[in-house]
C-alpha cells in the first residue's frame, strides 16, 4: 500500500510546511494533519479551533521518536517535550487502530496502518493503561479533537458509600475525575464501613476507610485523619504525584 499516495490523494490534500512527507486537509468542521514515517501513518485530528503551528509540532515530535511510538506494546504511549506558543500542552500522546477509529468506515487498510495523535498534559497518563483504558480516555476521557480542553490528571479509584448505596462498578479501581474522588471524600465522614481508595499516575495508592474513626493509609501506613484533610490529600496526591510518592 502506498500510503504517500493515500495521503496526498485526500480531497483538498495540501502539503505541510515544514513537516517532510505531511498533508493537511479538511472536511466539514474537522482539520486533519499526517505524515508518513516508518511503514505508518501518524495522523492528527481537530474538530473547531485549529492551529497548523500546533499541528506541525505535534507531527514533528511523532516523527522524530517514530520508533518509541511503533516499537512500544502499550496501547498508548505518551512523549514528551511537546512546545508550542500559545499552548499549554507538554506531551504527545499516540494511540493505534486498536483504540482509535481513523480511516475504519471507509479505508480498512489505512486504518490498519494509522496511529493517531493528539496534544495532551503527561499529568494525563501513569504509561499502565490498559487496552480497555486507553479505549476510554481516546473516546470519551480526554477529548482527542479538541485543543480547548483543561488538563484530565490520571486517577484510578474504587469506592463504596453504606449511607448513600453509591458505589464503583467493579472490585478493581476503574479511572475517575479528581473531582468525583473530593466528592466520594466528602461524603466518606459519617458513612462507617464505607471506604474510597485511589492511585495516582506514578502508581501510589491511598484508602480512606470510616470505621470507629476516619482514616487513611498510604506508603507510610494508616493515620487517623479529617474530611477536610483528605479532600486536600486527594488534590496533592493527583496533581503533584512526585510530591505524595
Amino acid at each position: 500500500m502506498d500510503l504517500t499516495s493515500k495521503l496526498a490523494d485526500q480531497p483538498g490534500a495540501e502539503p505541510v510546511p515544514g513537516v517532510p512527507d505531511a498533508w493537511h486537509w479538511s472536511r466539514m468542521i474537522f482539520s486533519f494533519d499526517a505524515a508518513v514515517a516508518r511503514g505508518r501513518v501518524l495522523e492528527m485530528r481537530v474538530m473547531g479551533e485549529y492551529d497548523p503551528a500546533l499541528a506541525r509540532a505535534v507531527l514533528n515530535l511523532a516523527r522524530d521518536r517514530a520508533e518509541e511510538v511503533l516499537g512500544s506494546e502499550r496501547p498508548l504511549v505518551a512523549l514528551d517535550g511537546l512546545a508550542c506558543p500559545g499552548w499549554g500542552f507538554d506531551t504527545v500522546a499516540a494511540v493505534g487502530p486498536e483504540v482509535h477509529e481513523y480511516h475504519g468506515q471507509e479505508d480498512a487498510e489505512l486504518h490498519k496502518a494509522t496511529v493517531a495523535l493528539f496534544p495532551a498534559w503527561r499529568q494525563e497518563f501513569s504509561g499502565t493503561e490498559t487496552l480497555a483504558e486507553a479505549r476510554h480516555q481516546f473516546d470519551r476521557g480526554l477529548q482527542p479533537t479538541r485543543l480547548r480542553r483543561d488538563p484530565v490528571p490520571f486517577l484510578r479509584m474504587h469506592y463504596r458509600n453504606e449511607r448513600t448505596g453509591s458505589h464503583s462498578e467493579g472490585p478493581e479501581r476503574g479511572l475517575a475525575t479528581l473531582d468525583v474522588l473530593q466528592h466520594e471524600l466528602s461524603l466518606l465522614p459519617g458513612s462507617p464501613g464505607s471506604h474510597v481508595e485511589w492511585e495516582n499516575r506514578l502508581g501510589a495508592a491511598f484508602r480512606a476507610e470510616c470505621g470507629d474513626e476516619l482514616t487513611v493509609r498510604g506508603a507510610d501506613g494508616s493515620r487517623p485523619t479529617t474530611g477536610d484533610a483528605l479532600v486536600a490529600l486527594a488534590e496533592q496526591s493527583v496533581l503533584h504525584p512526585e510530591e505524595s510518592a
